[in-house]
């Protein structure tokens, strides 16, 4: 610890003395929002000479060095009108850009400038006024940005798993939030994929969503309803308001969403121990899912220098599965054992309470963001299983399950101008809890009542600074973790652990001619969820339980990535190492062997290279976006005595086409490719669907959007998996879930101006651990 402190302290020391003469300022548009990746330029007088330049950051602030006196500055961006201001002062505090409506439709209609280009460590894709604007949600939005794969709330970046993502600087802390947001007011879309230390540990990949400024003040709402339709039922509705008077502004949400959705697996399990145990089990599940959502928030902007809010949401699931049946076989050595025919009735709720507080200021040249994050929720778990055995006695499992989850975190960042960059520092605190009580009545599983309390001191700092064209960037963070283990009231020692982490990063940017390029190398970590720590079982049937394992330890990644743009291609390669990667197995329980056990293990490491090519060019009235990627892992294990070798590669492609069409009309066709390869200890089989949809948007502001869309035309979305065990081998062959539909969306904006919420949130981590 003392050499860390000390490390920071010469750092900061050096950067400090080499400071010399500089201009700063921050770039805001009419709303009050930041202008970020605005190209700032230093001119000499009276020839106008090319002196320095640098990019403006996502805060919209800049550093420039200058030399001598007699300069001007030159700010010019996409969407706004050019600005020149003279070098009358070290801080040129707040600068306005105005809006260019004339700039904005030349771009459309001459496309000159790619849609998706590389800034600093960010791929950019600009979606106002591109056929983006009118897909429907932020949920399709996403669908069709590079490097990003998945729909409907639940995305990957290619290669770093999920990330985290962010409105206009707010933490998105529930992922249905991407449906209520309208393309139409989506600005940009920005992927960070080798986020710094300002991010907690555990972020692999950050999603930045800048939405367009506010139109007028006053009442404005947005009112949308969706109905899918396939073998089951499905709707989503919402209503949002916004009033804004003057520097205050008021925001409020309701939703709901409901309906039915299947489920059909097919598993075929075999386990070698003293008899060969063959498993194949059938099940199909109609669940009734229920969500409703409210939101209340106040922000006020005191001047341009210092905003204040609060944010209060309400969340509420339940899930009611009254129809899971599941037929079992069991043969042992070849001969048949028995069967049996498994009822499961399974209900559900889940009540959460989120508050989020912030305030964002400026004195002086420093910049301060402080957030803090309150919640509280319990889930509450009742199943009752029947198992009718065709050879041996019937049984019912009935248990009952309920978790407490509490969190409480504060966040405070720092940023200063200093020498030809920006510093930000800071540091965040993190409390959590969960109350796991567990019983099973007919005493078949164990009961037990245990507690996860955890807290988290982390403190970072980082440095960019531009040196003629190169971009260097430079972070690191501490993070003390502690986690308390206690089983009926008893801590437990041998179940409790404390970590001490430093987290290094690095950027490099440089443009070579017409090619921007990042070269980034990122140390971050993973720790196992709760749930993944959870040591109750489940019971799935008398030969298989499932579990946590409370003895897991984090996962720490090491990754070097480059991202390079040019024109309208991007291409994104990445080398990652996991040390301790945390894996799902399947074993069998020492005291009966015969009983297959799910839970989660560390293994020794886990090497992964992903290479993602992207291109996105406009024909015409036809916008496409084509990706094709592959990702290969260096990975062993033991299986049945041998080490096997997970190293098969795996193929991806994708492809989205966009018509534009006269009178408001859009055309869509979209396919996803996924070719057979290993992950981690699975081998997944090939996956791949076709949508179309086609939409229309009525009135000048295309105010009212009607869309229709088709989610998989032709059934093809099956899921093949093996997951290969010491002594077993677990096959899913061709389940599916209700994903082909038709989905029928209308959506009606009126005045509907985006909040100036400024809240950031913390604690990302353990918000989603819980």
């Amino acid at each position: 610890m003392k050499h860390i402190f000390s490390f920071a302290f010469l750092f900061l020391t050096f950067v400090y003395q080499a400071s010399g003469q500089t201009v700063s300022g921050i770039l805001m548009d009419e709303t009050e929002q930041p202008v970020a990746y605005a190209n700032v330029v230093v001119m000499s007088l009276p020839d106008s000479a090319f002196v320095s330049g640098t990019i403006s950051d996502d805060k919209g602030s800049f550093t420039l060095a200058v030399d001598g006196k007699d300069k001007i500055i030159r700010i010019s961006s996409i969407g706004y009108m050019t600005v020149y201001q003279r070098c009358h002062a070290a801080d040129l505090g707040v600068i306005r850009l105005a809006s260019d409506t004339q700039m904005l439709n030349e771009v459309v209609i001459k496309g000159s400038l790619p849609k998706t280009r590389l800034k600093g460590d960010a791929l950019v894709t600009n979606i106002q006024n591109s056929v983006l604007s009118v897909a429907g949600s932020a949920n399709d939005v996403l669908a069709k940005i590079p490097g990003i794969q998945g729909k409907d709330g639940s995305f990957t970046v290619f290669g770093k798993g999920t990330p985290v993502f962010y409105i206009n600087g707010r933490l998105v802390r529930d992922n249905s939030e991407l449906e209520r947001l309208h393309s139409s007011d989506i600005k940009s879309v920005e992927v960070v994929t080798n986020p710094g230390a300002q991010y907690d540990a555990t972020v692999k990949a950050v999603v930045l969503i800048r939405t367009l400024k506010p139109v007028g003040e006053g009442l404005g709402f947005n009112v949308k309803t969706a109905n899918m339709y396939g073998e089951n039922y499905f709707t989503l509705n919402q209503f949002d308001f916004n009033y804004r008077h003057k520097g205050l502004d008021i925001i409020g949400s309701l939703f709901y969403s409901g309906g039915k959705d299947g489920t059909n697996i097919s598993l075929d399990q075999q386990t070698w121990v003293d008899t060969l145990w063959a498993q194949r089990s059938d099940a199909y599940t109609l669940a009734r899912r229920e969500n409703y959502k409210a939101r209340l928030g106040a922000n006020y902007m005191f001047n341009e220098k210092h905003s204040v809010g609060i944010l209060y949401d309400f969340v509420y699931y339940s899930t009611e599965e009254p129809n899971y049946t599941m037929r079992s076989e069991i043969s042992a050595d070849g001969k048949p054992y028995d069967s049996w025919k498994s009822k499961n009735v399974l209900s559900n709720e889940y009540p959460v309470h989120l508050v989020n507080a912030y305030y964002v200021g400026a004195i002086g040249k420093w910049s301060v963001n402080f957030n803090t994050d309150m919640r509280w929720s319990y889930e509450e778990d009742k199943q009752t299983t029947t198992e009718d055995s065709e050879n041996y006695q019937d049984r019912t499992v009935k248990t009952n399950r309920r978790y407490d989850n509490g969190l409480f975190a504060s966040k405070l960042v720092l940023s200063y101008p200093l020498w030809k960059g920006n510093l930000s520092f800071g540091g965040e605190y993190t409390h959590t809890y969960q109350k796991n009580k567990f019983a099973n009545e007919q005493g078949i599983l164990q009961d037990t009542d245990n507690k996860v309390q955890e807290y988290s001191i982390s403190a970072f700092a980082e440095y960019r600074l531009k040196l003629g064209k190169l971009d260097v960037g430079a972070g690191i963070r501490y993070e003390h973790n502690t986690s308390d283990y206690y089983e009926s009231g008893k801590l437990v020692n041998e179940q409790s652990k404390v970590y001490d982490n430093v987290f290094p990063t690095v950027s490099l940017a440089y443009p070579f001619g017409p090619v921007s390029a990042n070269l980034s190398y990122t140390m971050k970590t993973r720790r196992p969820s709760y749930s993944q720590l959870d040591g109750n079982m489940n019971y799935i049937n008398r030969y298989t339980y499932m579990s946590g394992n409370p003895l897991l330890k984090p996962t720490t990644y090491s990754d070097l990535t480059w991202v390079s743009s040019y024109k309208f291609f991007q291409l994104i390669i990445s080398y990652q190492r996991s040390e301790n990667a945390i894996v799902h197995v399947t074993n069998q329980l020492k005291t009966q062997p015969n009983i297959s056990h799910t839970t989660y293990q560390n293994f020794n490491k886990i090497d992964k290279v992903t290479f993602l090519l992207a291109a996105s060019p406009t024909i015409g009235c036809w916008n496409l976006n084509y990706s094709a990627g592959i990702i290969k892992q260096w990975f062993e294990l033991e299986h049945l005595g041998a080490i096997k070798k997970m190293h098969r590669p795996m193929p991806y492609l994708s492809m989205f086409n966009t018509f534009t069409l006269p009178k408001g009309f859009q055309i869509t066709l979209d396919g996803v490719f996924m070719g057979k390869g290993h992950v981690e200890n699975l081998l997944i089989g090939e996956n791949k669907y076709i949508d179309v949809g086609i939409g229309k948007t009525f009135f000048k502001d295309k105010a009212l959007l009607v869309k229709l869309d088709c989610s998989d035309v032709f059934d093809w979305r099956r899921n093949n998996t093996t997951l290969y065990g010491e002594r077993n081998i677990l096959r899913e062959k061709d389940s599916w879930t209700d994903l082909q539909n038709v989905r029928l969306t209308l959506r009606y904006r009126f005045n509907s101006s985006k909040s100036k919420y400024k809240g950031t949130g913390a604690g990302m981590d353990e918000k989603a651990r819980l």
